[in-house]
């Protein structure tokens, strides 16, 4: 694992949680709060400065960073600045806003991940064959790109790799499909007679079929970043249900050692993975600070919508209290992932 590729890794992990940050010190800003410090990464710092009363800092371990606010979690009277003195949608806009920031770099990404490197559309393309299968044995081959079935035109597409596919499938006992090929600068055309899967019970001819690279334009990839958003969304929200029900979730979770070990490994196949890093993991960082627990964003929010419920603030001490237990039950857990990750490392797990 070359150094080079780790700290290409840690920054790319920092610059997400930086730009979490960034959404609560934006919104900070825009709401009239006052504010400390805004810092990327922890830890000694190496540089900063002071401007309109707000001090700027780069911090040694660029893991992540931080936006203190006056008032954040003690009681400043008399200081309209003070967050807590802040009305509630104020409040509220704020801290969401990090959560947010994840989102919009999440889609950012995934916009120029599409724009600028197309996306991997099924279309009826061999793959790979089935050892023995009825397709190898017709002369079938791996990249054979399929254009038709019985005369059948096929449409190079996730419609013309379901077209043919329902064609196998519809074949009755004693048919054979034909097959138009192109391979290379070569038209061919093979009879295949499909057979039954017995575990199945599904017509097939023994193919995998795959994929080839599409490019769009700006405004193809835009809409198209809003509906991947929206299924990596439910994909992850899927895990992260399965988190809290499986052994085996559990233990396949990363934390920051791991994210970085794993990052390390693919940054070097290209920027495209960079990209595809940045939009997995902060669309996590987005979703799990949304979760209401205390210690998180998502408490915190919890908080404030009770408050704006009872149209009265929850005394600062117990809001406190309950804030410091959560976020040692998450350093505890980060430990624990950390423990886990480091293991797997070792061990080659």
């Amino acid at each position: 694992m070359s150094v080079l590729y780790v700290l290409v890794a840690i920054i790319i992990l920092g610059v997400i949680v930086a730009v979490h940050e960034f959404g609560h010190y934006l919104m900070g800003r825009l709401t009239g709060m006052g504010i400390l410090e805004y810092s990327i990464g922890f830890g000694p710092k190496l540089f900063g400065f002071e401007r309109n009363g707000i001090k700027y800092s780069l911090r040694l371990i660029p893991l992540g960073g931080y936006c203190a606010f006056l008032g954040e979690d003690e009681d400043v009277a008399g200081d309209p600045r003070a967050m807590r003195n802040q009305p509630v949608w104020k409040r509220f806009l704020t801290v969401a806003s990090g959560p947010l920031m994840n989102f919009v770099l999440a889609f950012v990404a995934t916009v120029a991940l599409i724009w600028g490197y197309g996306m991997y559309e099924s279309a009826p393309i061999v793959h790979s064959l089935v050892e023995g299968s009825a397709a190898e044995q017709a002369g079938l081959e791996p990249e054979d790109v399929i254009v038709a079935v019985n005369g059948e035109q096929i449409s190079m597409d996730a419609e013309g790799q379901a077209l043919l596919i329902s064609r196998i499938q519809a074949s009755g006992d004693e048919d054979e499909i034909v097959l138009d090929v192109q391979r290379g600068e070569e038209q061919l055309q093979f009879s295949i007679a499909p057979q039954i899967n017995p575990e199945t019970g599904v017509r097939q001819i023994g193919i995998m079929l795959g994929t080839i690279p599409v490019r769009f334009g700006l405004l193809q990839s835009i809409a198209l970043s809003g509906r991947t958003m929206k299924e990596m969304t439910g994909l992850m929200l899927e895990s992260l249900k399965m988190l809290f029900t499986s052994r085996e979730a559990l233990d396949q979770t990363m934390g920051p050692v791991g994210i970085i070990s794993t990052v390390s490994q693919t940054v070097r196949q290209g920027f495209d993975m960079v990209l595809n890093w940045v939009v997995i993991i902060s669309l996590n960082l987005g979703i799990m600070n949304l979760l209401p627990v205390p210690g998180l964003d998502g408490g915190r929010l919890l908080f404030l919508i009770i408050e704006g419920i009872r149209r009265k603030p929850i005394p600062t001490e117990k809001e406190a209290w309950v804030h410091a237990g959560g976020i040692l039950l998450l350093v505890g857990l980060i430990i624990i992932i950390t423990y886990k990750d480091i293991v797997r490392i070792i061990t080659g797990g």
